[in-house]
């Protein structure tokens, strides 16, 4: 008799304190989530993202610490493309289960979608380590030896300067006329790398600009220009040695061809921090005259970051040009300049960012002035600001404002301009 009364004391302490006891309104939560999650999951599979990812957020407020709500949250988030807080959700999802294996595969996709291959693989492994079966590697399965891009730009505008005129006499002939301009520029590249774990690679770009006047075609302007080149690449570091040809056509009749090699060196550092670095040497040979031809040597480099949702990028460059036939008589050809440009940007939001931007340049010329007083000196300013608004992932407009000011102590060549355009550009 008494047995059924120990039997009972130790039955339902036990019974509370098993983790497979339920309460029934527990038990009516935890069946109510499941049919949550395979009814999240059927709208996946229908790729009904918009329903799927209502339910999905419902979930993840009712509870926050489940490791099935936080990977919806992050597939939700990836599917609007913001990366950021796709990779905040998959990481929450780990604090709170770190040997789920679809949280792992999960990362693992994520990582090799933003081109990191090492930490790509380093999640597929852990995945295996903790599943069932091997997973699928999105390496494998969607990785492409050959990929393309192309961006264009289409654009109208007025130009308060179209010579270059300077700011004098207005009875005089050559004061500053004005003109409205279409503007087209076509970007497409083609990078092969014959696998995700190969550090060599080899690029091909081709660029294409346009601009034509309404009212001075004389002054229309056209360039075609190729690099191709091989280059290396790893996670933080890329080098990148193309050789390129450029085409150049006034009022589209040859005016110049250049050929150059145009080493470029990128390093990004653990506190996001980009270095970019270029040299280039040019030979620019010219069609419409003689003694014209140029060697041109330049090297840049530049630094740029992003703070939260604000840009900061400064840059310097040096040029120097030179006669290629040093006996020319042609002038104001030989010259160096240094440069510096600062440029500032604010995405206020995913589609709209504001930009502004300052650009300084000095140029000595070998050549003295008509007097034979001194060596002509230019020194331009360049201001500028814009606002773009991406109308889809791949589609957008852009306004923009520039106005330079060149001083010189040679008065025929100081002039001031200003250029407002306005248009749309596509990415693919």
């Amino acid at each position: 008799m008494y047995y059924k009364y120990i039997l009972f004391l130790f039955f339902i302490p036990s019974l509370l304190l098993s983790q497979s006891y339920r309460f029934p309104s527990e038990l009516s939560k935890s069946q109510e989530q499941t049919q949550e999650t395979q009814t999240i999951e059927s709208l996946f599979e229908k790729q009904d993202y918009q329903r799927a990812c209502q339910l999905a957020d419902k979930l993840y407020k009712d509870d926050p610490y489940s490791v099935q709500a936080n990977l919806y949250k992050g597939k939700c988030a990836y599917h609007r493309g913001d990366i950021d807080a796709a990779m905040a959700a998959y990481d929450r999802a780990e604090i709170l289960d770190e040997e789920d294996a679809d949280v792992h595969k999960h990362l693992g996709d994520l990582h090799a979608h933003i081109g990191n291959v090492e930490i790509a693989n380093s999640e597929y492994d852990k995945a295996d380590r903790f599943g069932k079966d091997l997973v699928e590697r999105a390496l494998d399965s969607a990785y492409s030896s050959n990929s393309f891009s192309v961006l264009a730009r289409f654009n109208g505008g007025h130009d308060s300067n179209v010579k270059y005129n300077p700011q004098i006499d207005s009875n005089s002939s050559t004061e500053p006329v004005s003109d409205s301009f279409t503007k087209e520029y076509i970007r497409m590249t083609h990078t092969y790398d014959a696998d995700a774990f190969s550090a060599f690679y080899y690029k091909s770009q081709l660029h294409l600009y346009n601009k034509n006047y309404s009212e001075f075609s004389e002054e229309d302007f056209t360039q075609a220009q190729v690099y191709s080149g091989p280059g290396w690449a790893s996670k933080n570091f890329d080098f990148w040695i193309p050789l390129s040809y450029t085409h150049m056509a006034i009022d589209y009749e040859n005016y110049a061809a250049l050929y150059s090699i145009n080493p470029q060196m990128r390093k990004k550092f653990e506190n996001e921090l980009l270095l970019k670095v270029e040299a280039e040497y040019e030979y620019q040979e010219y069609k419409q005259w003689n003694e014209g031809d140029k060697d041109i040597y330049s090297a840049d480099i530049s630094l740029s970051r992003w703070f939260g949702r604000n840009y900061f990028r400064v840059a310097y460059r040096y040029l120097q040009v030179d006669k290629h036939q040093s006996d020319s008589p042609r002038l104001f050809i030989d010259k160096n300049s240094n440069e510096i440009d600062m440029s500032y940007a604010l995405s206020v939001s995913k589609a709209i960012e504001f930009g502004v931007g300052y650009l300084y340049n000095q140029t000595l010329y070998s050549d003295l002035l008509e007097d034979g007083s001194t060596e002509r000196e230019d020194s331009l300013q360049r201001y500028s600001a814009y606002m773009s608004y991406n109308i889809t992932k791949n589609v957008g407009i852009i306004i923009q404002y520039d106005k330079y000011d060149n001083e010189t102590n040679d008065a025929i060549f100081a002039y001031e301009k200003e250029l407002i355009s306005g248009g749309i550009y596509f990415y693919y």
